[in-house]
């Protein structure tokens, strides 16, 4: 076992600051007085080299949350960390063709029972072993769907997660010019689907905006705007986006989903600003960059089993005056409860970064690092 201090980036002890517009403990703001320490660990790869050109990319922990499975890109290969010990247990090579090809790229990795895993590329997803055995394929169209879906993979399962216990298929297409702000349920064993509007997601995808550009090569088109989130988390399925603190909620076996509305009181609820969408400028494009990034954006929410709470980080994004110099940031944490009423919240002062590829193990926030080309987390453990 190796570990580090935290030297590069961050000193070893923190006391965040109480903010001012923050609710006092009688009126349970379980965050005001929260302080945190931040260590670093390192993985021991054993024999072999890990490659992190690309960083965890997508990744997912077992549900005892004793292992870390991600992918090494370029060989693909299966990356099989021990949490607890701190060290590889084994890396097991895909295939990029063939009949038990996911492709060259993974997009999305869950975990499931028995050594399975739920993968999806660009051109296909299915359930496989740890071994790289694909068990089933998932690559499915329900029933009567329009062909403009069936031809196009992407467009239907773009933004996909599968789910081991309801063994279904969550999605939300995307239609020619943008999202349809609906989530479709597809059960892969029936062909079926079950539709449900989200039009509140309808927020994230205003203030997408694009920059078109034509060259004598061709066009360039650059894109930019809030983060958007689906995930499974203590038993519910999340929506939720960058632009607004309100998300929804399905229950698994529900027929119904549910908007919740969340209410802080430090930072605004959600975006009121106006943007240009579409422009061939790049000096318009890069002043509504900065006045997107600028604004409170909500990241996705995670279960903290130890505390049962839900946690969730926000942050503004200050971008450098020229391309290519370093950007800074401000960085919250909201804690809700198991009925998301909001519990606390705080602007963490002295957290210059937020968290990348993060999850929550026994209470604890590990944090992807890349430690001179080894694989490292910072740890925190946060007081409150």
């Amino acid at each position: 076992m190796r570990k580090y201090s935290l030297y590069f980036c961050l000193c070893l002890f923190f006391s965040c600051n109480k903010s001012k517009d923050a609710g006092s403990p009688e009126e349970g703001n379980i965050l005001e007085n929260l302080t945190f320490s931040v260590d670093t660990v390192v993985i021991d790869p054993g024999e072999d080299f890990i490659n992190l050109g690309f960083g965890l990319g997508a990744f997912d922990l077992t549900k005892d949350k004793k292992q870390l499975l991600f992918f090494e890109n370029k060989p693909l290969n299966l990356i099989t960390v021990d949490l607890d010990g701190l060290k590889v247990l084994e890396k097991n090579e895909f295939d990029s063709e063939g009949p038990n090809s996911v492709g060259s790229f993974i997009g999305e990795l869950e975990t499931g029972p028995s050594q399975q895993i739920f993968l999806k590329g660009f051109n296909a997803q299915g359930i496989f072993n740890t071994n790289g055995e694909l068990n089933q394929d998932l690559k499915i169209f329900p029933d009567g769907l329009d062909p403009d879906y069936t031809n196009d993979f992407m467009k239907l399962y773009g933004s996909a997660i599968y789910d081991f216990q309801s063994k279904k298929l969550y999605t939300q297409p995307y239609s020619e010019i943008a999202k349809i702000n609906e989530l479709w349920v597809i059960d892969p064993s029936s062909k079926s689907m079950k539709t449900y509007s989200i039009p509140k997601m309808k927020s994230v995808s205003d203030y997408y905006i694009t920059l078109t550009q034509k060259t004598a090569e061709g066009t360039n088109m650059m894109y930019y705007g809030p983060s958007d989130y689906m995930d499974m988390q203590n038993g519910q399925l999340l929506i939720s986006g960058g632009s607004m603190s309100g998300f929804y909620k399905l229950k698994l076996g529900a027929d119904s989903i549910e908007f919740v509305d969340i209410k802080h009181k430090i930072v605004p609820n959600e975006w009121n600003i106006t943007v240009i969408n579409d422009s061939p400028d790049e000096a318009i494009f890069r002043d509504e960059q900065r006045k997107i990034a600028e604004q409170i954006n909500f990241m996705d929410l995670k279960w903290d089993e130890t505390r049962q709470l839900y946690l969730r980080f926000g942050k503004r994004t200050f971008l450098g005056e020229n391309r290519g110099d370093p950007s800074t940031y401000e960085v919250y944490l909201f804690a809700y409860d198991k009925d998301f009423h909001v519990v606390g919240e705080t602007h963490l002062e002295n957290l210059e970064k937020i968290p990348s590829s993060y999850f929550w193990k026994d209470g604890q926030l590990w944090s992807y690092v890349n430690v001179r080309d080894e694989l490292g987390f910072a740890v925190f453990t946060f007081n409150f």
